[in-house]
């Protein structure tokens, strides 16, 4: 019942409404969330069992390659350096080199053709009038960026069902989702899709320039694989979230240099900050923990379900003055857990931040150079 309340009235909603309750730490989808920042980051940054948990989501394992990266670190939990090894391979031959591609005159044109349709549809505009189109200009861009792949139109309609469907029969992340996930003889459409993407990702002139290192020991169709997962579920769920929430949440009146990239950038932040992507990181506790909640600690034995509420994190009022106001110009900004980043290491630092704070930019300074043209 908390996974479908969750989905329906949004997840700011329903965990604004328990944390209100309870403060910021309480029991909801199964787990315990953690929303209090300090705690929230020290899950983060120490080595992280996993299991099949994605978002609000138990998932069928065996429905994931054996490198995809998020179940990796359970690898690490014991000692094990695969999850380090596939996280290098991804940093080193894909996201390093993209930044470069993020200047190119086709990813700008992407953007610029966003920011004119949504102005189009007002300021701000519906965004479920827009929806589509943001979720088409993800996929082009992440694959253009990325891989350096143009997409065709039926490729790009093929990428979008797979992506972003709701069907379990559709969708590479809800067909692997307890209890929706359709038996394995009903999956079809999700493997002829998966099957299109896979060929886009491996043939793609960024991996047919791969050659696997001591390092980076993954072959040509592992690395595509971890590849294809990660770019559907964080590349694309991911930076639809923050574009949609650059479109329509940042505020109207706020004065933006866009000449001054620096202070473009502190407005991608503060607005990934206050309306996070990704909210949840789920984690097995390896030793006893307390917790507080509602006023009193509480200790969960080793084993327990916790849930790093990135969100609610960034909402600390300890941390963050003034949590809810809209401040690009706080002093701790980069001190936010945006990113699944804390600390100086930084080593589970999405791969891909770099690239989601360009495109969050580039589409910023689109978005108001548009509105002071009409």
């Amino acid at each position: 019942m908390d996974v479908i309340s969750y989905s329906i009235v949004t997840p700011q909603e329903f965990l604004g409404k328990r944390q209100q309750l309870f403060g910021q730490n309480f029991a909801a989808l199964g787990r315990i969330i953690v929303g209090e920042y300090n705690l929230a980051a020290k899950i983060i940054a120490e080595p992280q069992q996993r299991e099949p948990y994605i978002g609000r989501f138990r998932c069928i394992p065996d429905r994931f390659s054996k490198n995809f990266l998020l179940f990796l670190s359970d690898k690490e939990v014991k000692g094990d350096t695969t999850h380090k090894k596939a996280r290098s391979a991804v940093l080193e031959v894909v996201f390093k080199p993209a930044f470069d591609n993020t200047e190119s005159q086709e990813a700008k044109d992407l953007l610029n053709q966003l920011a004119t349709i949504a102005n189009q549809h007002g300021n701000p505009p519906a965004l479920d009038d827009i929806s589509d189109d943001i979720q088409r200009t993800v996929i082009q861009y992440i694959m253009l960026v990325l891989l350096e792949v143009k997409l065709s139109p039926q490729q790009l309609s093929s990428l979008k069902t797979l992506f972003f469907s709701s069907k379990p029969k559709e969708s590479l992340l809800i067909s692997r989702v307890k209890p929706l996930a359709p038996s394995a003889n009903k999956l079809q459409e999700v493997k002829r899709l998966e099957g299109i993407a896979l060929n886009l990702i491996e043939n793609s002139p960024v991996m047919s320039r791969y050659v696997p290192t001591t390092e980076n020991d993954l072959s040509r169709t592992e690395l595509s694989t971890l590849l294809l997962e990660a770019i559907a579920i964080a590349g694309c769920l991911g930076s639809e979230s923050l574009l949609r929430s650059l479109i329509a949440k940042v505020p109207r009146d706020l004065e933006i240099d866009v000449d001054n990239r620096h202070e473009v950038l502190r407005v991608v932040l503060e607005t990934a900050r206050r309306h996070s992507p990704v909210n949840n990181i789920n984690t097995i506790a390896q030793t006893e923990t307390e917790v507080t909640i509602n006023g009193r600690k509480r200790k969960f034995p080793k084993g327990t379900l916790f849930s790093a509420n990135i969100g609610l994190a960034n909402l600390d009022s300890t941390v963050f003055e003034n949590p809810l106001d809209f401040n690009p110009h706080r002093d701790n900004l980069l001190a936010a857990l945006s990113f699944n980043s804390v600390g100086e290491a930084k080593r589970r630092e999405c791969p891909g931040r770099s690239i989601a704070e360009k495109m969050g930019s580039d589409l910023l300074v689109a978005l108001q150079c548009k509105t002071v043209k009409s």
